[in-house]
């Protein structure tokens, strides 16, 4: 019944809100206004590898056409393709979003996030809307979240069975984007006569979800940021468990009211919160996340949860902006429950800093040292297989220098980059074995372009240089790539190509070719034609490495209205 109750609501505060627009400026727009694109494309694939990785020939129809209604906008988009031509719906997924003014409704397949921890992305099929009139910050969705899908004991791959989940979203602030403080509430849920129970009830059960979220940003005395992102979830993992009225849980009296709480029920917490300000050229940001193990919520497809994060972000500039300076230090752990065999601790530590003498010279280098120290729970008496102890270091460092030079119509640019990366371990467990490991790479390009003449050109060189306990490679490789604007610009050519040669443990391991080259013609207005074809050659002196060959073309056809 609350569901219902729910779609009625939000269907009448979206008739209201568009009947009570002022629409006094009707007579100056125009009553029909219609925009967009449309696209065609096939591809073609050959290749002599044993398995393919596309098929030889593919077709697909998109588009995006925009109606306005008096000032009303309709977006749509549409995708079309031998892939979905034996469906009786021709499209996969439609969905539109219409906007007016200060209230935007959704309909059909769309997605929303209201916040991190509660609606964040989820695709969903019903009616959305969202409302800012004035300071108001008002939101709200429903719809089915995911599809039935029954058990089949005839199929010959076995597909796990689906109940049908469906859920709604309520969203209430008031603020600017600067500064707001949002309430989130979302409800997601299982329709447990969706399918017929599975005969493996115990991993497959229907589940529900409450989560309750508050989402803020406040502005102090211009200087001072504050944010707020945070989730109490409740989660039942199997409905068709005994039930209990619990008052041991937070917010008891609205919780049990609107979840099905029982045995199997768990309630879990996630959030995020900032602090930063500004002093003259300093700046100063710290962070602090928890996700707790297990946290979920249906209005979201993935967390990495048991974490506690720490963050510490200085930065300042000086010489008149011309150097710039950032530091972060961070710090992460695992375990936050103390139940597991293993804790995990992180330590990311990053440098950063640029300079720009003049316009045409800058230089920049980064530092980054990541550290991992994995140990036994000495709390923890039990012998466990997995259980390691060991510490792990990752250092990157880069450096990069570019120049500019010429004039308003010739004009060059030279880049020189290096980076480096280590790896290394201190395992207390003697029976791994060594993993420490060592990177270089260097490279350096050269471009030109000439703006009357309408063309231009890039070379460049790169080398990588890998060493382990196990293995080691090298790789140099050379690129070139030009352009050019013919026929008043309607026709544009690019053409590139690369040439690589690798060697591994000190013998040659073979070479790679590769070709590409695109032409776009513009013949009339709104209509334009593109051709790409690519070609890969790869040879091998070394059994471990592939040898093959494969080619890819394109050509798309695009109107725009």
């Amino acid at each position: 019944m609350r569901k219902y109750l729910f779609l009625f609501s939000l269907l009448f505060l979206v008739s209201n809100a568009i009947y009570g627009q002022d629409l006094s400026n009707l007579k100056e727009q125009k009553p029909i206004q219609f925009s967009g694109s449309l696209n065609a494309n096939l591809n073609f694939y050959s290749t002599n590898r044993e398995f393919r990785a596309r098929d030889p020939f593919v077709w697909t129809l998109s588009g995006n056409p925009t109606l306005r209604l008096y000032g009303i906008t309709l977006p749509f988009s549409f995708v079309l393709s031998q892939k979905n031509q034996d469906f009786r719906q021709p499209f996969n997924q439609f969905g539109v979003s219409p906007y007016y003014k200060w209230l935007t409704v959704h309909l059909g397949f769309r997605s929303l996030s209201f916040s991190q921890y509660t609606l964040n992305g989820h695709i969903f099929n019903g009616v959305g809307v969202e409302a800012n009139p004035g300071n108001w910050r008002l939101g709200g969705m429903y719809g089915r979240l995911l599809k039935a899908v029954p058990q089949d004991s005839l199929n010959t791959v076995p597909i796990q069975p689906t109940y049908s989940r469906k859920g709604y979203t309520v969203k209430l602030g008031y603020g600017s984007q600067n500064s707001y403080v949002d309430l989130v509430l979302f409800k997601g849920w299982d329709d447990v006569g969706s399918i017929p129970r599975p005969v493996d009830s115990a991993r497959v059960n229907p589940q529900e979800n409450l989560a309750l979220g508050i989402k803020s940003r406040l502005r102090i005395l211009r200087k001072v940021t504050f944010t707020l992102d945070f989730a109490l979830s409740g989660w039942t993992n199997n409905l068709y468990a005994e039930g209990s009225f619990r008052d041991d849980i937070p917010l008891s009296g609205l919780i049990n009211n609107m979840l099905t709480v029982n045995y199997s029920t768990q309630f879990l917490l996630a959030g995020k919160a900032s602090l930063s300000f500004r002093i003259g050229r300093v700046n100063f940001k710290t962070q602090y996340q928890r996700i707790e193990p297990d946290f979920q919520t249906m209005g979201s497809y993935f967390f990495n949860n048991d974490l506690e994060n720490i963050t510490v972000s200085p930065s300042w500039s000086m010489f008149r902006r011309k150097l710039r300076l950032a530091l972060s230090i961070g710090w992460q752990r695992n375990n936050l429950f103390a139940d597991k065999s293993n804790q995990t601790n992180r330590r990311i530590n990053s440098f950063r800093l640029s300079y720009s003498p003049t316009n045409k010279l800058n230089f920049s280098s980064s530092l980054t040292n990541y550290s991992l120290n994995q140990q036994q729970i000495n709390l923890v008496k039990r012998d466990v297989i997995d259980s390691l102890t060991l510490k792990q270091f990752t250092n990157n460092f880069s450096i990069s220098g570019n120049y500019n030079f010429g004039d308003k119509i010739k004009k060059y640019s030279i880049n020189l980059t290096a980076n480096q990366q280590s790896y290394s371990q201190d395992q207390v467990n003697h029976a791994m074995r060594d993993n420490n490991s060592k990177s270089l790479s260097p490279s350096f390009s050269f471009r030109f372009n000439n703006k009357d003449k309408k063309w231009g050109w890039r070379a460049g060189f790169n080398f990588n240089n890998f060493k382990s306990a196990t293995i080691q490679s090298g790789r140099w490789g050379l690129n070139v790539s030009a352009n050019k604007k013919l026929a008043e610009d309607k026709f544009v050519l690019n053409a590139s190509g690369s040439f690589y040669s690798t060697k591994l443990d000190s013998e040659k391991g073979g070479t790679t070719m590769r070709l590409n080259t695109r032409l776009n013609y513009t013949p009339i207005e709104h209509h334009s034609f593109a051709i790409r074809f690519s070609f890969i050659n790869r040879s091998s002196s070394n059994a471990r490495v592939e040898a093959f060959s494969e080619f890819l073309g394109n050509f798309n056809y695009s109107y725009t209205f």
